[in-house]
């Protein structure tokens, strides 16, 4: 077992290990969290602790090795009894951990934990992992145009492209592969974080049209993995206007939702 199991709180709880893959989204998903985003001192000490059990779980984990790897002191001179910065820091994460689940990470299907007088992280799954989790969020971000024209013809295209996608899955209660739409408020590139179970999605696309002809490019990326996850490119031979935007946007719509049909049937 990669991380120590806390224990049972919850009648839901199964003492189930993660495994490496599971252990880096959870990660993820944290530090991208509002409480851990603008905090750089508490993400490296969260980051350091998840990987010390991954890689060397079973060499002890001391306050003076953190104070050392995490906050830069000077092993030849560091005290842990004149300099507390470890002691401080641990419960600052404490409380951080204990926040996050209390608010924005309550349906969190696992949940990390420091246990008082302890530098070990402990874990607690909430339900059988594949079971119970909730559907997957798709955030569209702002399509990008990369030639000299096309700028109106890229935005019309996102926002057909928006209401097909809500059509398909918003609409569709009964889909087995139900999926959550979010369209971000500006037209920033870098996704806002969204936790959810299965998964969180940012959909990006570029644009490059000619008089007689145009191309999109979509591709899907994994938010807390940072992997591309579906890509494709959609020629038109035609003239952009609204009808091709409705016809590449039917495209888009067509492979992308295939794409969560099969994930969903593996």
């Amino acid at each position: 077992m990669v991380i120590k199991h806390v224990g049972n709180s919850s009648a839901e709880a199964v003492p189930e290990p993660l495994d490496r893959e599971e252990m880096e989204r959870v990660l993820a998903l944290l530090l991208a969290s509002p409480l851990f985003a603008k905090s750089r001192r508490m993400g490296s000490l969260l980051r350091f602790l998840v990987e010390h059990d991954l890689q060397v779980s079973n060499l002890p984990l001391t306050e003076h090795a953190i104070g050392i790897a995490v906050f830069r002191r000077d092993p030849a001179v560091y005290c842990t009894g004149d300099d507390p910065v470890v002691r401080v820091q641990m419960g600052r994460l404490r409380r951080k951990l204990a926040s996050h689940y209390a608010t924005v990470g309550q349906h969190d299907p696992v949940r990390l934990s420091i246990p008082a007088g302890c530098y070990r992280l402990a874990y607690q799954r909430l339900r059988p992992k594949g079971l119970g989790m909730r559907h997957p969020v798709l955030q569209i971000q702002p399509f990008t145009c990369i030639t000299a024209d096309g700028d109106d013809f890229t935005r019309g295209l996102c926002e057909e492209l928006s209401c097909r996608l809500f059509e398909s899955f918003e609409q569709t209660q009964t889909q087995a592969n139900h999926v959550l739409m979010k369209v971000p408020r500006s037209s920033a590139k870098t996704p806002d974080p969204v936790r959810v179970g299965r998964g969180s999605y940012s959909l990006e696309g570029s644009v490059r049209v000619e008089p007689s002809r145009g191309r999109a490019s979509v591709r899907l990326i994994d938010i807390a993995q940072g992997r591309i996850r579906w890509s494709e490119q959609f020629d038109r031979n035609r003239p952009y206007g609204i009808a091709t935007q409705e016809d590449l946007a039917e495209s888009i719509c067509r492979s992308l939702t295939g794409y969560f049909a099969r994930a969903d049937a593996s």
